[in-house]
């Protein structure tokens, strides 16, 4: 009889030490982040072709194609940020937008997003960092990035300036829009 108890006991406490180790990164998690598990926001691309190189003009597809970016006239000779958006490759739209994927570094430890790649336009990233030279001269700098190249590290993109750059894509497309209905009448 005592013997069993001590099997019994020992079970107990070895389900116990299993169920805590399971169960305390949880409560920790939790604890930091107000989630009891990590986000992951991972956008994909659909087809990617490979960017082999890239010239003041356009982007040089493996695939032997040249693609221009559309509102950008001239591309960097060197830049982190077209780089890091077509280092796995760019997908072409059917209206001739080049897309690419950005890692966003979400730096706080009290942040639940642990994984977040992002779909982006090449074409909008570039102006709004300030890379490369926009089509039309005539670009407002307000909200732009505050410097050149922005803020993309070999972490990713700052989370800050990333949604900033999403705001900014939103005016952008507003204003566009607004333009077009006062061209119509």
């Amino acid at each position: 009889m005592n013997h069993r108890l001590i099997d019994r006991a020992t079970l107990l406490a070895v389900v116990g030490v299993t169920s805590a180790m399971f169960v305390a990164p949880r409560v920790l998690f939790f604890a930091r982040t107000g989630r009891l598990f990590p986000i992951r926001m991972v956008d994909h691309l659909s087809a990617p072709v490979a960017v082999s190189a890239w010239n003041p003009q356009e982007l040089a597809l493996a695939d032997g194609r040249s693609v221009p970016l559309p509102g950008i006239q001239a591309l960097p000779a060197d830049s982190v940020a077209l780089r890091e958006a077509t280092q796995r490759g760019v997908e072409i739209d059917a209206v001739g937008r080049v897309w690419g994927l950005v890692k966003v570094h979400h730096g706080c430890g009290n942040d639940p997003v642990r994984e977040h790649t992002a779909r982006v336009n090449l074409a909008d990233m570039m102006l709004y960092l300030r890379v490369g030279e926009p089509g039309t001269p005539t670009i407002d700098l307000k909200g732009l990035a505050k410097r050149p190249g922005g803020s993309l590290s070999a972490y990713g993109w700052q989370v800050e300036e990333f949604q900033q750059f999403q705001a900014w894509q939103m005016w952008k497309r507003l204003d566009e829009s607004s333009h077009n209905q006062a061209a119509r009448k």
